[in-house]
């Protein structure tokens, strides 16, 4: 087959957009490079968990179940420039378990405190790499490394607690900082807060952050985790600055907040980024990051950060099969983010620290390497003869072990036991190990009232050899992935979980027999309870709620449009004109101001010291003279639809308004 050559044109425009980034990249690593050319101040100083121990490789704190390890407490002035962690933990979702906290100047209230994970970009309890400019994470999201400079004037103190039931095995960190004899006065405190919001409020965006002070916005990291299937990312970023009613910055999405466009897909860039996305399903796990370095958000007195929680939802009757859709409707999907900004003074308080359970879904985990005996009879895992499931290292120094089964035919079968206590819905995860020599299997699970396959065909084939970041492990261990095979609604009882060899992949082979390999290798097997159950019956509560919330809103805009031209008519009999704006309608007259014995025509015009936002949060519009009233005034609200006159909800009748279009 002949190769399609590269035309001149779409060549050209390759080394164009190549010679470009690495013009960026280069014009940033100059800058940066330039900087090491003067002599910097202060004394360089680091915390970590090593010691200088020539005979001991004991360079690691262990953190027991409900422990809070103090990983530094520093005397200032200083900055802090540099935190690198690495993590080994029984807990599988450490990244969520484990919370991360410093405090500014001794207070009691830490300005930092976060997931550990999500302060590295990544949600949900999972772990991923990320390329960034303060954050950097490599090792398949286990070496984690902050550059967020962070100043502070008497005292930092750095803490990690661990709140899941299992032992933190080894904590093993590095706290580069600089001692100084004095901070510049302009110098502002770093934050990091998490937030999450479940169950959601209904018909309300989502709140980022909510802060009173003196700052800088500079970055968010935002998860979503999809309670409903379809497209999610129609709900738009909403920035209100010193305490605005309306917000200044305002949105057109949340893909594009996150710098890219149509849908989203995993990149990591300097600035932003997408570092863990799953099809637009039930059960997606979305983690996005959008650092404000370049433009950063100031702010006097207040911010508060939003993001809609409106778009598309799609459910499916899990009696019918059929499947409903919805246009921008409120989703009740479950979010959680950090924010990150620089302040003025320390933190003060917010909401109180969601605790494990909320921030963590119950999850079933099922260990095939434990089920493992040398002595068939005890084993709990049943194999086909002739086969013997066994244990490999997944590491080099041997700590670590999976499950493997030499097989080398198909048909050959494997089944492992496992416990549901608890009626729910579940979406369940298979951590399988892919490997040069396995094969390809079918996965079937079989319970109380449920027989179904998961997957009709497994490939336990490693496509990923030639991958540099697991390059050359994967040679020798093979690459450990999530593969979901759906969410499930299981009752409580005795299940068994069956994998059945069908087949090899062509590019498999296994040197001990020459040919294509037919093994199977896994971590582990996850059921996570999910926090919501049937979203079918959701939908029709949602649906009906919604008519009653919009209905009462329009019912709302009619009022107060028919009251404020009300109070336009009563001005205009006073005055012989109409009031050249609303607020107008709020202020005392003059006449009255200057004689307060005398009360003049229907003053007050409009009860109240402000003239309200509609129910949409929008003003009031006005003109004089109208358009559809030209010998007198319109007033309307746009009914959330500025560009869409046909829904406005005015002083005019509808009639009237059809002539004039």
């Amino acid at each position: 087959m002949k190769r399609k050559k590269l035309s001149i044109h779409t060549l050209t425009l390759l080394i164009f957009t190549v010679l470009l980034l690495l013009g960026l990249f280069s014009a940033y690593a100059q800058g940066q490079l330039s900087v090491i050319t003067r002599k910097q101040e202060g004394r360089r100083m680091r915390n970590s968990s090593g010691l200088f121990d020539p005979e001991s490789n004991a360079d690691a704190f262990r953190i027991e179940p409900g422990e809070t390890l103090i990983l530094a407490e520093l005397d200032g002035p200083g900055e802090i420039q540099h935190i690198w962690m690495t993590i080994g933990a029984r807990d599988r979702r450490y990244p969520r378990s484990l919370v991360f906290r410093i405090y500014w100047d001794d207070a009691r209230i830490p300005s930092v405190e976060t997931p550990l994970g999500d302060f590295f970009a990544a949600g949900h309890g999972m772990r991923t790499n990320v390329y960034t400019l303060p954050i950097e994470v490599t090792s398949h999201g286990r070496a984690m490394n902050s550059y967020w400079k962070m100043p502070f004037k008497k005292q930092a103190k750095i803490t990690m607690t661990n709140e899941s039931d299992k032992r933190v095995t080894s904590c093993y960190f590095y706290i580069d900082w600089v001692k100084l004899d004095r901070l510049p006065p302009d110098s502002l405190y770093f934050h990091a807060r998490y937030n999450q919001e479940w169950p959601v409020k209904p018909f309300t965006p989502y709140t980022v952050l909510e802060v009173e002070g003196d700052g800088q916005y500079v970055g968010t990291v935002m998860n979503l985790h999809s309670s409903v299937g379809s497209w999610f990312g129609e709900s738009d970023d909403r920035f209100y600055i010193d305490g605005e009613e309306i917000p200044r910055l305002v949105g057109t999405g949340f893909e594009d907040y996150f710098t890219d466009a149509w849908n989203l897909r995993l990149f990591s860039n300097l600035n932003a980024g997408v570092s863990i996305r799953e099809w637009d399903s039930e059960d997606a796990r979305i983690t996005c990051y959008r650092w404000h370095i370049q433009d950063p958000i100031m702010f006097n007195k207040s911010l508060k950060v939003e993001i809609e929680r409106r778009s598309y939802v799609e459910v499916k009757n899990p009696i019918t099969g059929e499947i409903r859709k919805g246009n921008f409707k409120y989703r009740a999907d479950f979010c959680s983010s950090v924010a990150f900004w620089y302040q003025r003074t320390i933190a003060t308080p917010w909401k109180p620290f969601p605790i494990l359970k909320e921030r963590v879904t119950k999850e079933i985990w099922i260990n095939p390497k434990e089920m493992v005996e040398h002595s068939k009879e005890k084993s709990l895992l049943k194999a086909s003869p002739g086969l013997t499931p066994s244990r490999r290292h997944l590491r080099p120094n041997g700590r670590y072990l999976s499950f493997y089964m030499f097989n080398d035919k198909v048909g050959s079968w494997l089944e492992i036991p496992m416990k549901v206590e608890e009626e729910s819905r579940y979406s369940i995860s298979v951590f399988q190990i892919l490997f040069k020599e396995h094969g390809i299997w079918k996965l079937i699970l079989k319970g109380p009232g449920f027989n179904e396959i998961l997957d009709p065909r497994m490939d336990f084939w490693d496509p990923y050899l030639v991958w540099k970041e697991n390059y050359p492990r994967n040679e020798v261990f093979g690459t450990t992935i999530e593969k979901k095979v759906g969410v499930y609604d299981l009752k409580p009882g005795d299940y068994i979980l069956r994998f059945e060899c069908i087949g090899t992949n062509p590019l498999s082979y296994d040197k001990r027999t020459g040919g294509n390999g037919y093994s199977i290798g896994l971590d582990a097997i996850s059921l996570r309870k999910l926090p919501w159950q049937d979203m079918n019956v959701w939908y029709d509560d949602y649906l009906a709620k919604e008519k009653i919330f919009f209905e009462k809103k329009i019912d709302e805009a009619k009022k107060i449009v028919a009251e404020l031209a009300e109070a336009i008519t009563a001005y205009k009999e006073d005055y012989g004109r109409y009031p050249e704006s609303l607020d107008i309608l709020i202020e005392r007259p003059a006449e009255l101001n200057r004689n307060w014995a005398v009360k003049r025509g229907k003053w007050p015009y409009f009860k109240g010291n402000r003239i309200p936002l509609d129910p949409w949060g929008q003003p009031y519009r006005y003109l004089i003279p109208g358009r559809y009233n030209p010998n007198s005034f319109d007033i309307w609200s746009v009914h959330g639809h500025s560009r869409n006159p046909d829904l406005w909800i005015g002083n005019w009748k509808a009639e009237r308004r059809e002539e004039k279009d």
